[in-house]
């Protein structure tokens, strides 16, 4: 009975402690330049991985960074210049978990 709740508990701890990534903006100068934002982020951040998902090609990130400040984490990600966005999708590996954020679904909301 007890290895049940503690396990029920770390199951909710784990859960409480996903990230939840959106994607904050995109730019085509000098590469495309990915902008994501974390507004609950854990205090350290390591990302070990980062492909950008277009058009049925993958690009893998030319230059990652991470700034958090005052718990918001600001992820800036650049790629190879792309001049058609089709089905894009970012998949991150941080802290050891693959996140995939879908940008195409944000592009048409803005």
């Amino acid at each position: 009975m007890k290895k049940l709740f503690l396990i029920a508990v770390f199951s909710l701890v784990v859960l409480g402690a996903a990230a939840e990534i959106k994607f904050q903006s995109l730019d085509n100068l000098k590469g495309t330049n990915v902008v994501l934002v974390d507004e609950d982020a854990p205090q350290t951040i390591h990302i070990t991985d980062a492909v950008l998902s277009n058009n049925g090609s993958d690009y893998s990130a030319k230059q990652i960074r991470c700034d958090i400040v005052n718990g918001v984490a600001t992820y800036k990600l650049k790629f190879k210049r792309l001049t058609l966005f089709k089905d894009c999708k970012v998949t991150l590996t941080v802290n050891g978990e693959k996140l995939t954020i879908n940008l195409q679904k944000s592009l048409l909301q803005k």
